[in-house]
């Protein structure tokens, strides 16, 4: 907002220099961005937070200066002769959107005579940051930045039947702006029409068929309150940011319409001549009222951490123009023109602007306190961070927002979303993480880890939404690219790579390997897919991305990821562990080829053999899955390294042949396993 600082000592007495003006203005939450000098007088830039639109015109801002100083603020008061002719005779006013439209306030002056307005007029235009057109015009502008009100001035004798229609526009419907340009308009706009079209878009900009123009001899003005919602929608959807959209759009006091009218119709006599038609057109289907709000002079000094006497108190708020009642608290009747007073506290705010927040003493914070920590969450965060980045994986994070995928199922679709991208709440990480390998993909990186801890979102029968946190991880090429001595082909990601990072997750966090139950799973390769299990409780899922998703989101070759349940996982996180010496005896190392029919899961044997092995087994992993000759056809061979050790004897061959003995008993019973020698 440009205020000429000029313009300002019409409405209140100031013996300030502009800069301890500004400063003044700033302190008390009016900033003044900048002090420039346009037509050799400064001007403010002032920044106005949406919830002020009442310091969007120079009245405002000379009530609030008025306030800070402790002067006399002297508003306008229009004062003008009217003629014999009456204004409900020579037009009629329809509102057919109430809701949009709750106020519309019309005069008509006849025989003017358009031309040039004054030069001092012009003047203030311009610093305000407006164009000088003709006298009528200029008026109508004049008071937009001196009160706040946009109005709008039509040729009376261009309007048909005299007779101005608000209403919604209708399909199809268009209309020429004054700046030329065709619009074109659809139910959910709001147009001011007359008997045949229309003939401007209500809170934007009038229509170039009903302007004023050097030909016109009767005015008819209008003066509304239209809803701010609807005309943003309109401004938005148009593309068109003007002085009046920006102040409806924000909210205008609805008290204005008839004192601005009254204030341009002074103004236009004074400039253009002609007759004042007696009388206003206001159509105000509702009701404006004003509401109370209860002040406590107590709750308002413990807030404020300063003793202001409650006198004082209803001193700075009649200052800024609110009715004061007193009792054992101060009851405060907010005038329309001050919307964003809605409760105790912004009253409070108001009381402490006026003090000056430079007035209320320092003081360190007292009592007892406790020392911060991360939440039990955060640090398990923490923890699976660090552990996957261990893992050669690098941290992301994306919008909770997303698009729908074929195979994503029901999501929690937004009201007002911003585009189809960003229209749901996300119900898996995985998606959100394959978008980062395709964008990275389409810039020439191919080997890519990347892994999320997110919030996701899924949505139920009843209307309920379950929020949770969810760990996912997703890689493709190699980890290994800058490493001289692996050949590439070599190091490729593939599902046991993900696997690994799951049970390296699972082995430092909870102690235990989880097991993975290959199974048939929406958005995966229908044979390069598991479900992750835990004490039988389904904890996540991993598998090779399908063709289907790998194309959608322009992957290069192969993909794999995993998602795990947060909470299931920090559910199961073992405590802290006791410190077991180092044992004294030696370990004793078996190598033990079993084969069984392919369809017999790894995870069947390793749990037969942990079995068999008992309290003595230290460690027991797979290192190396052969198939073909001179194995039979379906069938493989499956290498493990078994380590014994005991805590207190060194252990001798016979008792580990005996081990060795059960674990083949138990193999060949359960799995039909036979052996082969290593």
């Amino acid at each position: 907002m440009l205020v000429p600082v000029e313009w300002l000592r019409e409405f209140v007495d100031l013996d300030l220099a502009p800069e301890a003006l500004a400063n003044l203005l700033t302190m008390a939450g009016l900033e003044v961005d900048e002090i420039a000098v346009l037509e050799n007088e400064p001007v403010f830039s002032t920044y106005v937070t949406p919830n002020r639109p009442d310091l969007l015109s120079v009245v405002g801002t000379a009530r609030e200066v008025s306030a800070l100083l402790n002067t006399e603020f002297r508003p306008p008061s229009p004062k003008f002769l009217e003629g014999k002719s009456r204004t409900a005779d020579l037009a009629k006013i329809t509102i057919e959107s109430p809701v949009n439209c709750p106020r519309y306030s019309a005069r008509v002056i006849t025989n003017v005579k358009v031309g040039p307005s004054p030069s001092w007029i012009q003047k203030r235009l311009i610093q305000g940051g407006l164009r000088p057109i003709n006298n009528i015009v200029d008026a109508t502008n004049y008071v937009l930045l001196e009160l706040g009100q946009p109005l709008h001035a039509f040729d009376y004798d261009l309007i048909a039947n005299h007779h101005i229609i608000v209403r919604q526009a209708r399909a199809g419907e268009k209309i020429t702006t004054i700046d030329g340009e065709e619009r074109l308009l659809d139910e959910a706009m709001l147009i001011i029409a007359d008997a045949e079209r229309p003939v401007a878009i209500a809170g934007v900009m009038g229509g170039l068929e009903t302007e004023v123009s050097a030909k016109t001899k009767n005015v008819l003005l209008e003066s509304a309150h239209f809803n701010p919602v609807s005309i943003r929608r309109t401004s938005k959807k148009l593309g068109m940011n003007t002085e009046a959209s920006y102040r409806f759009e924000r909210y205008v006091d609805p008290a204005l319409t008839t004192y601005a009218l009254d204030r341009v119709a002074q103004l236009t006599a004074e400039w253009a001549g002609g007759e004042i038609c007696a009388g206003i057109i206001d159509v105000c289907p509702g009701k404006f009222a004003t509401h109370t709000i209860e002040l406590r002079p107590e709750r308002a000094n413990l807030l404020l951490g300063v003793e202001i006497p409650s006198d004082q108190m209803a001193d700075y708020l009649s200052r800024l123009g609110l009715e004061v009642k007193h009792g054992k608290t101060l009851t405060v009747t907010i005038p329309t023109f001050r919307p964003d007073l809605r409760r105790e506290a912004d009253l409070i705010e108001e009381v402490g602007r006026l003090h000056g927040y430079d007035a209320i003493p320092e003081k360190l914070p007292e009592g007892e306190t406790i020392q911060g920590s991360d939440s039990p969450q955060g640090a398990f965060a923490s923890q699976v961070s660090e552990i996957l980045i261990s893992c050669g994986l690098q941290e992301v994070l994306t919008h909770t927002l997303s698009a729908q995928l074929p195979h994503e199922g029901d999501m929690v679709t937004l009201k007002n979303f911003i585009s189809e991208d960003l229209s749901r709440l996300r119900k898996h990480l995985i998606p959100n993480l394959l978008g980062v390998i395709g964008y990275n993909a389409s810039r020439g990186i191919r080997d890519i880890g990347v892994f999320e801890i997110g919030r996701v979102f899924e949505p139920h029968d009843d209307d309920t939404i379950t929020e949770r946190l969810s760990i996912a991880a997703s890689i493709t090429g190699s980890l290994w690219e800058n490493t001289w001595n692996i050949d590439r082909d070599s190091s490729i990601a593939d599902f046991f790579t993900a696997k690994g990072m799951v049970e390296t997750l699972f082995d430092r966090l909870v102690g235990r390997e989880p097991s993975f139950k290959q199974a048939e799973i929406a958005g995966f390769h229908p044979k390069r897919a598991a479900e992750i299990y835990i004490d039988d409780a389904k904890v996540g899922i991993i598998g090779e991305v399908s063709a289907e998703i790998s194309e959608h989101f322009d992957l290069p070759d192969r993909t794999y990821a995993f998602e795990l349940d947060f909470d299931e996982l920090m559910s199961r996180q073992r405590g802290a562990e006791a410190y077991k010496p180092l044992s004294k005896f030696p370990a004793v190392t078996r190598d033990l080829a079993v084969v069984v029919s392919e369809e017999i899961e790894y995870q069947r044997v390793k749990e037969l053999l942990v079995e068999g092995a008992g309290d003595l087994l230290e460690r027991l992993w797979l290192f190396d899955v052969y198939k073909g000759p001179p194995l039979a056809p379906g069938h493989k061979n499956l290498a493990f390294r078994i380590v014994f050790r005991s805590a207190d004897r060194t252990l001798r061959d016979e008792e580990i042949d005996g081990r060795i003995t059960r674990m083949k008993e138990l193999l060949a019973r359960e799995v039909a396993a036979s052996f082969r020698e290593t």
